[in-house]
C-alpha cells in the first residue's frame, strides 16, 4: 500500500469514528408543567434509519424509543405508601397514575413530513403539540 492510500484510510476511519462518537445535537422542545420542566427530544437518525424519541422530566429520561413504537405509548406507575422519591408531576391524590400518548405521523402526498407528539401525565397535558418537521 502506499503511504498515500495508507493517509486515506486512516481519515476516513478517523472520520467515520468521529461521525459514530458524535452523533447529531437532538432537537428538544421544553415545556413547564406545574413547575417541571419536561422535554421532547427528536434525534434524527441516518438515512435510512429509524429516530429516536426521548421524554425527560426534570433532566430525568422517562423513555426513549424508536419512531415505529412511539405513536401510542402508555407506561403506568404505582405510587408507592410511605416515604418516596417521587417526581412532581406523580402524585395527582390517586394509587397509580399514567402516562399516555404518542407521535403520531403527519402524511403530505404519501409522504412522512412531520410528527406531533401529545403525552398527558394523569390529569396533566405534560406535552403538547410538539411538532418535528422533516426536511
Amino acid at each position: 500500500m502506499t503511504t498515500k492510500l495508507h493517509l486515506f484510510a486512516l481519515c476516513t476511519f478517523a472520520f467515520a469514528t468521529q461521525a459514530q462518537t458524535n452523533p447529531p445535537s437532538p432537537d428538544c422542545r421544553v415545556q413547564q408543567v406545574e413547575g417541571a420542566r419536561v422535554e421532547m427530544c427528536l434525534f434524527r437518525g441516518a438515512s435510512f434509519q429509524h429516530d429516536r424519541y426521548m421524554l425527560r422530566f426534570d433532566g430525568d429520561v422517562i423513555f426513549v424509543l424508536t419512531d415505529d413504537f412511539a405513536e401510542r405509548v402508555e407506561l403506568e406507575h404505582t405510587l408507592l405508601d410511605g416515604p418516596a422519591i417521587e417526581y412532581r408531576l406523580s402524585g395527582q391524590d390517586a394509587k397509580t397514575v399514567k402516562l399516555v400518548g404518542g407521535c403520531i405521523p403527519e402524511i403530505k402526498d404519501k409522504t412522512e413530513v412531520a410528527r406531533v407528539c401529545n403525552f398527558r401525565l394523569g390529569k396533566h397535558e405534560i406535552v403538547k403539540n410538539q411538532r418535528f418537521e422533516f426536511n
